[in-house]
């Protein structure tokens, strides 16, 4: 099955698509270094003014081509009445045409929103291995990992690895000191055109955790209690947690409180739809590649092939067996999400 891996051709398709089935389109520009032409898109369409169903892509740059795509289908048919819908399409439009994860200013933009300082020391066991200064250090700090991973367990690592940090900013997982422009303008354009909600459903589609063609569905029950239940019934099938005694992690900054913050009158319920490319380490190495890449690059540049073939590899896989079961499931998903919200 044909996905789109080019961030230019990904937004025209989508902005074609959102039109042709009369929905109202509008972008708002986020410019990096030397490239002006960046846009987070959205396709709004105005319906119940108590509900609303928003489906996002791109907050991890890199995988929103597979969200890119889901979204294109969504909107080649599109069922009459039901819910308000909002489409946002490439939250993060630097990482999605520079294929990388974070933003521009090294921004993982699911672990920017924190309203307080980010405490994880343990990342620094890990650091030297997780950001090489040189391509020797690739190599070197290895054993020094290996080490703390024995010492700390399986656990506290993918914690400390993953969860976020605010001390690193050259880092991978890096948080941010502030909440990022992107984050907000989303937020500001929830409040402006679905500020009276009393109802809304968030689906963000990512890819990268999990087993190969795995989907997993998170949901935040510390912030609504009754996330897990609703989406079972919605979806037919269990929610995941995140958990790190059970493989996953818990992150810093959730984006998903950002839109909470945008919409607090509104009762929301948030579903991270996840699916799996390959395996953890090798996910983790394509990160390594690229993010030592980018710091030395010029400014606006696109990664070599390796490293943009790294990326697509660990998040947008060739396999057309796992290209047609995201295609499927992420139609699915926001179809069933539709009727949940319609009844």
């Amino acid at each position: 099955m044909q996905i789109e891996s080019d961030y230019y051709r990904s937004r025209e398709l989508f902005v074609q698509e959102a039109e042709k089935s009369g929905l109202r389109t509008f972008r708002v520009r986020v410019p990096f270094e030397s490239i002006p032409d960046l846009f987070i898109d959205f396709a709004l369409a105005k319906r119940d003014p108590e509900r609303a169903l928003v489906q996002l892509s791109g907050t991890h740059g890199i995988e929103g081509f597979a969200g890119s795509h889901v979204q294109r289908e969504v909107l080649r048919a599109l069922p009459e009445g039901g819910p308000s819908l909002l489409f946002v399409h490439a939250v993060n439009p630097y990482g999605m045409a520079l294929y990388r994860r974070a933003n521009g200013d090294n921004v993982d933009l699911n672990r920017s929103f924190n309203l307080a300082p980010v405490r994880n020391h343990d990342y620094d066991h890990f650091n030297s291995y997780l950001n090489p200064t040189s391509r020797i250090g690739f190599f070197l700090a290895q054993p020094r990992a290996l080490l703390a991973w024995l010492r700390l367990g399986g656990q506290r690592t993918r914690q400390a690895v993953a969860s976020g940090q605010m001390h690193q900013p050259h880092g991978i997982f890096f948080t941010g000191t502030e909440i990022p422009r992107e984050v907000k303008l989303v937020q500001e354009v929830l409040r402006t055109h679905l500020g009276g909600v009393k109802q809304v459903t968030v689906l963000d589609i990512h890819t990268g955790l999990g087993k190969f063609g795995d989907e997993l569905l998170f949901v935040d029950p510390d912030r609504e209690t009754e996330s897990p239940d609703y989406f079972a019934k919605c979806f037919g099938r269990h929610t995941n947690l995140e958990d790190p005694a059970n493989g996953t992690y818990s992150i810093h900054g959730r984006i998903s409180d950002a839109f909470r913050r945008a919409l607090p009158a509104a009762q929301m319920r948030y579903c991270l739809q996840e699916f799996g490319t390959c395996s953890a380490w090798s996910v983790l190495q394509a990160l390594r590649l690229e993010n030592f890449e980018w710091k030395f690059r010029p400014r606006g540049t696109l990664p070599t092939p390796r490293v943009q073939q790294a990326m697509l590899e660990a998040f947008l896989p060739q396999n057309p067996a796992w290209r047609e079961k995201v295609t499927r499931l992420g139609v699915e998903r926001w179809h069933q999400a539709w009727a949940m919200l319609q009844a």
